[in-house]
């Protein structure tokens, strides 16, 4: 959906009859092909701007863009989150953004910007700034709530790990790696936002303060929630390789118990002559018997036995 608004001292408002280059805010949400090729020959920009507007390869980045209609432009590009899109390719999305002092060109596959966001701001570059924060805050909510479901993971690896904590523990990693290298594009292109001088002259010190501090909470806490799923799996890890041990010794002192009774059976059964209990009729019995009173003496023995 392409969508025009204009820009008064009242905020953003929406302008569906006003033509696409007299726009201030044009917003791209959910775009058909025909509409993002329509913004591109309208504002004179690379065919292969919004290539990867949908893309989860997509990479976030800053920097100035060459454009005859948009004198002085810059390209930000920073993820946002869809939390009705059932994957984390789709749920992390890209934002790509496009402006100078007069125009505003948001792509992305969000919604867009709050209603709320767009009635109060009236200036480009802290509309720019604040709408960053919003999709900030979104990132950090959501990884928020990967945290109780890290916790059940914890509880559950001290007493028993099951088929269904071992899938949640995948998935949740899963997540997280996406999280983690979208985050690290993530922080060189804030860093390079903030230091741009149009933003530094802009009215908008608070929202770099925020900016910047909220980029690093996500930093640290992605690597946080990384560093517990890995001891968590290590300790799953350290589990499984208990429980195979321990198997591994009970087959094997079976397995020597067995050995112990045949091998006694074996000697008896051969045919030749100057076998004890040969002619006796109790002969079976004794033999059964010593077999077993072998058999039970190993096993005490193993039973008491350490392997420290």
């Amino acid at each position: 959906m392409l969508r025009k608004y204009h820009f008064s001292s009242q905020g953003a408002k929406e302008e569906p009859t006003q033509r696409l280059q007299d726009s201030n805010l044009v917003l791209l949400s959910r775009a058909s092909q025909r509409e993002l090729e329509q913004v591109c020959r309208t504002f004179d920009l690379d065919p292969l701007t919004f290539a990867y507007h949908s893309s989860p390869e997509e990479v976030s980045r800053y920097h100035k863009i060459t454009s005859q209609f948009l004198p002085d432009a810059h390209l930000l590009v920073v993820y946002d989150f869809i939390e009705e899109a059932t994957k984390i390719e789709e749920q992390l999305t890209p934002v790509i953004m496009i402006f100078n002092r007069d125009h505003l060109i948001i792509c992305t596959n969000n919604a867009g910007p709050d209603q709320e966001l767009i009635g109060r701001e009236n200036n480009i570059i802290e509309f720019v700034a604040a709408y960053v924060l919003q999709c900030q805050n979104k990132l950090m909510a959501t990884l928020t709530s990967y945290k109780p479901i890290i916790d059940r993971l914890d509880a559950a690896a001290q007493n028993s790990f099951g088929n269904n904590e071992l899938r949640q523990l995948t998935n949740l990693t899963r997540k997280l790696v996406f999280f983690e290298h979208t985050m690290n594009d993530q922080v060189e292109t804030i860093e390079a936002f903030l230091n741009d001088p149009q933003i530094n002259t802009s009215n908008v010190g608070a929202l770099v303060s925020k900016l910047a501090i909220q980029q690093r909470r996500l930093t640290k806490v992605i690597h946080i929630f990384r560093d517990l799923l890995n001891s968590i799996s290590g300790l799953f890890t350290e589990m499984m390789n208990s429980r195979l041990n321990n198997l591994m010794k009970f087959l094997d002192s079976a397995g020597l118990v067995i050995a112990t009774a045949a091998l006694v059976s074996g000697f008896m059964g051969m045919n030749v002559g100057g076998l004890p209990w040969k002619d006796s009729h109790v002969g079976f019995w004794l033999i059964l018997g010593f077999s077993l009173f072998l058999a039970i003496l190993i096993s005490i023995y193993l039973k008491r036995k350490s392997y420290r």
